[in-house]
């Protein structure tokens, strides 16, 4: 073989095994990437809130790292997926509820989904509860301690630290716990279970609602907290936009709300009637002694109520009594009204 010829059979054969080489370093070094993110966590913080995922039938490897990624498990979707196809793992997802934390790391929530299914309590939140009632009905199901977590979610410091979801006036969650059916575990805290609620407040109200808030001239705040009153004034779904219009007629003309729910919400009896005597109770919450709008929410309104206060009907109404069977007598002067409850027996 001619000398020229050798040398460049040498060349080539060094650039190939050049290139198998840096070929193996990149594996390496692709392989190393690989292994630190499949035990890095989203989240460091050892006070970071766990949540119940729920892994619906039929879902494909694909959009289970999509939800898990949309509600914060994981930080990267894409990665996520390609460890559990290394792992060969995409058969064996199961479907189920799981009790997952951000600062998991992606191979042990992949343990989770394959095996570590969690047994859940369905609960159901009717809409208008203060937070001592939530907690109630959670501590009956053995899911809290009741009075923790009432002491959390009077202070979101307690919950969230520094790192609050959202920009609150004042430091209670009352009217932010939303009203839903829900999926807890026994092996929740409660502060996951607070967590949880205000996420599917945050959740609801990041479509409409979001849109709608940015049209109105109150804040989010202002608006949680009428539509608390609206919810507890109510019985019959179709009244929801009247009674909102009542007050947001009494608001506009500086008129005291004067809302009977404020006033049981500071009351130390536990009885739904408001006495006269109660009306002079000392609170920034008691609308009768104040005007405009209480300090925060008196209790956890629904998505109807809230709507209610962006969408109030086009009343002059700005009395209303109770007729006794979950409706109320509009009017709109107060001689109307004392004639109204005079009809009524008041």
């Amino acid at each position: 073989m001619p000398e020229n010829l050798q040398i460049a059979s040498k060349r080539t054969l060094f650039g190939v095994v050049r290139f198998l080489l840096l070929l193996a370093l990149f594996g390496t070094v692709s392989l190393g990437a690989l292994m630190m993110f499949s035990i890095r966590p989203a989240n460091n913080d050892p006070a970071a809130l766990s949540k119940i995922i729920h892994v619906q039938h039929g879902m494909s490897a694909g959009h289970i790292a999509d939800l898990l990624s949309d509600e914060g498990i994981i930080s990267d979707p894409i990665l996520f997926r390609f460890v559990v196809r290394v792992l060969r793992a995409e058969q064996s997802l199961q479907a189920g509820y799981y009790l997952l934390n951000p600062t998991m790391g992606p191979l042990e929530i992949i343990d989770h989904l394959r095996y570590g299914e969690v047994t859940t309590e369905r609960v159901v939140i009717p809409e208008g509860l203060e937070i001592k009632q939530i907690a109630t009905i959670l501590a009956e199901r053995g899911l809290v301690d009741r009075e923790r977590f009432i002491e959390l979610a009077h202070d979101a410091s307690l919950v969230f630290g520094d790192n609050w979801p959202m920009d609150l006036p004042i430091a209670s969650l009352e009217g932010y716990l939303f009203p839903d059916t829900y999926r807890f575990s026994l092996g929740q805290s409660e502060e996951d279970i607070i967590g949880q609620m205000v996420h599917r407040f945050l959740q609801v109200l990041s479509g409409e609602v979001a849109t709608l808030l940015e049209e109105s001239e109150f804040t989010l705040h202002e608006v949680v907290t009428l539509a608390s009153i609206v919810e507890r004034e109510i019985m019959v779904d179709h009244e929801r936009p009247i009674v909102a219009s009542v007050y947001l007629n009494r608001l506009a003309i500086d008129m005291p709300l004067q809302a009977d729910p404020t006033v049981r919400y500071v009351m130390t009896e536990d009885r739904s009637r408001v006495l006269y005597r109660d009306l002079e109770i000392e609170s920034p919450y008691n609308t009768y002694r104040n005007r405009g709008l209480p300090p925060g929410p008196i209790a956890s309104p629904g998505l109807a109520s809230i709507l209610a206060v962006f969408n109030p009907a086009e009343t002059d109404y700005f009395f209303f009594v109770s007729k006794r069977d979950g409706t109320h007598q509009f009017s709109k002067t107060y001689n109307d009204h004392l004639r109204a409850r005079r009809m009524l027996g008041y």
